[in-house]
């Protein structure tokens, strides 16, 4: 794991649920921008091949912006997966 792999998984338990609400609320966003590109683009009058190739670059734009949040999302997975697992039970 690298040193920001590290830094990024090491959040306190108090702020799981917010970090992850911003991850996915970044994810959401990019979404957004994504299908609104899309939507111009394929109302637009520009010939069908250079559409094509525009479609496959807002593709590439899509999953290189989502990439680092979906890999930050899992790690955060994996980190609470662990903490519940080896945290110590309470018992009632």
């Amino acid at each position: 794991m690298s040193k920001q792999d590290t830094k990024q998984a090491d959040v306190p338990a108090s702020e799981f649920g917010s970090v992850i609400d911003s991850e996915l609320a970044v994810l959401a966003s990019i979404e957004a921008r994504y299908w609104d590109d899309l939507s111009k683009l394929e109302l637009s009058a520009i010939p069908s091949s250079l559409k094509e190739h525009l479609h496959a670059q807002l593709e590439e734009k899509r999953r290189m912006a989502r990439e680092p949040h979906v890999l930050r999302l899992a790690r955060l997975h994996e980190e609470a997966t662990i903490r519940s697992l080896f945290s110590p039970k309470t018992k009632h």
